[in-house]
């Protein structure tokens, strides 16, 4: 039997002392306060009749006749009623003035006594749950809970009770148990494999060597643990103080306290073993990534090498007839009757000649560049050369000594790989109720000012910027940019302004093209005139053709290999094509966005919007890409460049043309561009172009009738401008909802209800899983569901569990589509089920999920976000479900999100057939955000729609404790997101609140 050590000293000290009073054959009933789930005192005494009580009882244990839920400190329990009473480290929860209350409970509920263990504040045990405590938030950034509400209660006064013990005069017997230096030793090694569990086994091994040989001999003085054994009959109290007086008072462990360091250190050994291990793994794959860079590289320079051959040969022949040329000319000599009629010949020939040296000129010009270039990689590879020479070094982040000693670990690792249900061994001490504590609820106005009220523009020093150069010389590919810079009648300061923040930065290999759309305001003529910078092309037009042609003529005078959009009144952050060559390096991405804020007329930047990393169906409800955009020439000709019909939304036509051929699209988080506000921009007014709204509207429509069909998807106007609703016509597909419930009829009649009178989707069914009821009222109602043709009631009479009972209704369901519903939600959106049916149909759409809205019509959900408040939780929770403009994105438009709560939320049977059923390991929390995490590992995306409304009366139909397994399992599989982060929302905002708010270096 493998206990965790601190619980077997607890345990095995209780059931000794209860088998040295018992006579032969005697059996006792006995009664365990704050008793949890694990019934570890089974374990231990299997003979006698035990009865556990707690405050709160899990759902699942609520039917176990051998569970009371109570209070301690006021049972509903007569006098006298057990034999024994145990507690077991529960007093040190107790809040100080209901302790003596306890006691007298225990007293009172006991025939023969009881046996009391907690850590008291005797010297040193204070100090060492802090350096516990604190070891733990080093490991993970957050207090451990239960040694944390000991320091919030305070640790029980040894004294304080042996007084109120005197005064009833009730015999006692108060002994200690457990070195407290060994405590420490052994908790850290706790928390330590707390967190990787390929230590788990291991760990569990240190324990019951613990358990065998050091729990016997581990009585010295300063102890962590009190024990008291208080009893009215002092017969009970003589014979167990016969048994604690034989204990050897002076036991020699320094032998046994040897081997535990070695195991000690050997944990330490595997844990360091593996990061390294994962370190190398990492590394490994980045020297993969090398290689084929090298591959790619090598390919590319042997075409480069051929270019430059072919370049040469022209070079050669344009010198060639150059030169003829010139020797015509100079050797012309005609009579005065032909003069005239070979007078127009030369002309023609001196303009021929005259462009041959141009196209001569910059063949020469692009011949050097290649050179350059050729160059350039010829030193990379070298870099690249020396860091592949380190790949057999590698190993040796790994030293021999450590190697040798991590077959365990080994084993450990691929046994959790073949059976991850091991991950249920998990610390049964390492009870989390959930999140850290978030912000009370959110003020119910809340403005883009209030939201970013501490925003301050990140301008870099000069310190930062040398080392930005630094590395931008380990770049492999060093591209032109293109940055295309349509201009009509701006004001000089603020072109001049746009093209500074260009000559400012990092980056060098750049070139502006500017092309001016027959500027009316001589001012800006005379500015452009008076350019006189090489990197910078100017082309003038006579006539006003548009923004769209302007921008194709801007692109074409350009030689970049990539293109980037800047508007004449903006300006772009020193180290934007830095950070945008880098993604090109990093990535290898066709399209290229930023982060943005906004710049007025002063200077003063604000207004920060930090977007998600690419979101299809986002881009389906506004054109949230904006500024900075940067994407591949040859992807920009592919589509066709700008198109005229679209003015004033170009540049979102463009974009969902591209993003459906392109093969990478990513997201930058940083603010790279400021938009300026003028009257006439919509940065400031969006009233000041309305035509741009229905010309984005148009090319939305073209979007979808080229990915989904014309006849299968459409947009139409949302009730706020520059956003749009993309919706997907079903023409045949049932809908089976699925709503497992206890009782509770008072919450299940109003929801069944509203979905009967609201829905107006017409092919649907209800499947009602019944879990475990037994109330007269709810099947006198389930028997008047007879009447309604629509409703079923499934049976699933077995220990409750989220996920089982939701399969459950899937394997008897009979439809195309699942909506998964909380009893305690009501239909407000009539079209809901259409909208939810409609997007999990697509091919490439995962799980779908809606708005839920608290009873004061506030948000309840809109949306998961994994690590807000330490796991995961509902970004806007709290907030009004207006539209308004955020450091993040609107709660009122559609788009994708990481996860939607279970609560409501929608997945298709063809998509359930692909990624599989929800993970049964999970019994309350977490199977829901797991399912869909899995439907992106599948390369779906999850949907959030706000058009989709029901109310959700959080929390009413079940209880909020949540077990520890489904912590575990939460942390698991939530943990690459909780370390790289949620890809749907954005580093820069806080996860300690739920309003979307900056993280102010958090």
């Amino acid at each position: 039997m493998i206990v965790p050590f601190d619980q077997y000293q607890r345990y095995k000290h209780a059931s000794e002392l209860i088998n040295t009073v018992r006579e032969e054959g005697q059996l006792f009933s006995i009664l365990e306060v704050g008793a949890n789930e694990h019934k570890n005192l089974e374990k231990f005494l299997s003979e006698d009749r035990i009865t556990y009580l707690d405050i709160v009882v899990p759902d699942q244990l609520k039917e176990d006749p051998s569970y009371i839920e109570g209070d301690a400190t006021n049972m509903p329990i007569e006098d006298n009623k057990f034999d024994f009473i145990i507690a077991l480290d529960v007093f040190e929860h107790i809040s100080d003035p209901l302790r003596e209350a306890f006691i007298s409970e225990l007293m009172r509920v006991s025939r023969h006594g009881f046996i009391l263990a907690a850590p008291f504040n005797t010297p040193g045990v204070e100090e060492a749950e802090i350096r516990a405590n604190k070891y733990f938030e080093s490991l993970y950034g957050m207090n451990y809970q239960w040694l944390e509400e000991h320091r919030q209660n305070g640790l029980p006064d040894r004294n304080n009770l042996t007084h109120f013990l005197d005064s009833k005069h009730w015999p006692y017997l108060n002994f200690s148990h457990g070195s407290l230096d060994i405590w420490e030793r052994m908790i850290k090694i706790h928390f330590l494999a707390a967190g990787r569990s390929s230590l788990y086994d291991y760990r569990s091994t240190i324990d019951d060597f613990y358990n065998r040989n050091i729990y016997n001999v581990d009585y010295c003085e300063s102890s962590y643990r009190n024990f008291f054994f208080v009893s009215e009959n002092e017969g009970i109290i003589r014979k167990a103080e016969a048994l604690i007086n034989k204990r050897n008072q002076q036991g020699d462990y320094h032998d046994l306290l040897e081997k535990l360091g070695y195991l000690e250190r050997d944990l330490i050994t595997i844990s360091s073993y593996d990061l390294a291990h994962k370190e190398y793994t990492a590394k490994n794959q980045e020297l993969k990534q090398k290689d084929i860079q090298i591959e790619n590289i090598s390919v590319e320079m042997k075409a480069r090498e051929q270019k430059e051959q072919e370049l040469s040969i022209e070079v050669e022949k344009l010198k060639v007839e150059l030169q003829e040329v010139r020797n015509h000319l100079s050797v012309q000599t005609m009579t005065n009757e032909s003069l005239n009629v070979e007078k127009v010949k030369v002309a023609e020939q001196f303009n021929v000649a005259k462009e041959t040296i141009i196209s001569l000129e910059q063949t020469i010009a692009s011949l050097e560049q290649t050179k350059a270039l050729k160059d350039e990689y010829i030193n990379q590879l070298e870099l690249i050369s020396q860091q592949l020479r380190l790949k057999n070094r590698v190993k040796k982040l790994v030293p021999k000594p450590i190697r040798s000693k991590v077959r365990l670990s080994l084993s450990v690792m691929r046994k959790l790989k073949n059976n991850p249900s091991l991950f249920k061994k998990g610390l049964q001490e390492f009870r989390h109720k959930g999140a850290r504590s978030l912000n009370n609820k959110i003020q119910s106005v809340v403005t883009v000012g209030e939201l970013t009220s501490d925003y301050v523009s990140q301008e870099l020093s000069a310190d930062e910027q040398a080392c930005l150069r630094a590395e931008m010389e380990q770049f492999i590919n060093k591209p032109m940019i293109s940055i295309v810079v349509p201009v009509y009648n701006v004001a000089p300061k603020w072109l001049e302004l746009a093209i500074e923040s260009v000559k400012n930065q990092i980056y060098p290999f750049w070139e502006m093209c500017i092309v001016d759309d027959c500027s009316t305001n001589a001012d800006t003529g005379r500015y452009l005139d008076s350019i006189k910078d090489p990197r910078i092309k100017i082309v003038k037009l006579d006539e006003n053709s548009g923004i769209s042609n302007a921008s194709n003529k801007a692109v074409s005078i350009g030689s970049g290999e990539y293109i980037a959009l800047l508007d004449n009144d903006d300006e772009i952050a020193p180290h934007a094509l830095f950070e945008v060559v880098k993604a090109i390096n990093e990535h290898n991405a066709d399209i290229l966005y930023s982060d943005e804020d906004k710049v007025d007329m002063h200077g003063n930047k604000k207004n920060p919007l930090h977007k998600p990393d690419w979101s299809p169906d986002l881009l389906r409800s506004q054109m949230y890409i904006g500024h900075f955009l940067v994407f591949r020439r040859k992807l920009f000709n592919e589509v066709g460049g700008f198109r005229t019909e679209f003015n004033g939304s170009q540049d979102y036509d463009l974009v969902l043309r591209m993003s459906e051929i392109a093969d990478k699209i990513h997201h930058i988080p940083k603010v790279l561009y400021s938009w300026r506000e003028l009257d006439t921009s919509t940065a400031l007014n969006p009233y000041s172009k309305p035509y741009a709204h229905t010309a984005g509207l148009a090319a939305l429509n073209e979007h979808l009738a080229r990915v989904y069909g014309a006849d299968n998807a459409y947009a139409t106007e949302d009730k706020h401008l520059f956003v749009y609703d993309s919706r997907y016509r079903v023409k045949s597909a049932k809908v089976s909802i699925i709503i497992p419930t206890k009782d509770k009829v008072e919450l299940l009649e109003p929801c069944i209800s509203s979905i009967l009178q609201k829905t107006d989707y017409p092919d649907y069914e209800i499947l009602i899983i019944n879990n475990n009821s037994v109330e007269k009222e709810t099947f006198e109602w389930f028997e008047k569901q007879k009447l309604r043709s629509s409703v079923r009631i499934v049976n699933a009479n077995y220990e409750f569990n989220w996920s089982k009972l939701n399969n459950h209704g899937v394997r008897e369901a009979s439809g195309e589509i699942f909506v998964f519903l909380n009893n305690d939600t009501l239909v407000i959106s009539e079209d809901w089920l259409q909208r939810l049916a409609e997007k999990a149909l697509r091919e490439d759409v995962g799980t779908v999920g809606g708005l839920l809205l608290y009873q004061d019509n506030t948000i309840q959900h809109a949306g998961v976000v994994i690590g807000l408040g330490g796991w995961a939780d509902h970004i806007f929770k709290g907030m009004n479900p207006n539209h308004f403009g955020s450091p993040y994105i609107s709660p009122m438009v559609t788009r994708n999100v990481i996860a939607s709560t279970g609560a409501c939320l929608a997945i298709s049977k063809k998509t359930l057939e692909k990624i599989g059923l929800f993970n049964e390991d999970f019994i309350i929390c977490g199977s829901d955000v797991e399912i869909s995490l899995r439907s992106i590992e599948h390369g779906l995306v999850n949907i959030y729609d706000p058009h989709v409304k029901l109310y959700h009366l959080e929390s009413k139909s079940r209880s909020s404790y949540i077990p520890p397994i489904d912590f575990e399992l939460s942390k698991f599989f939530y943990g690459p997101y909780l370390e790289k982060g949620d890809p749907y929302f954005n580093r820069n905002l806080s996860l300690n609140n739920l309003a979307p708010k900056l993280s102010q270096g958090e």
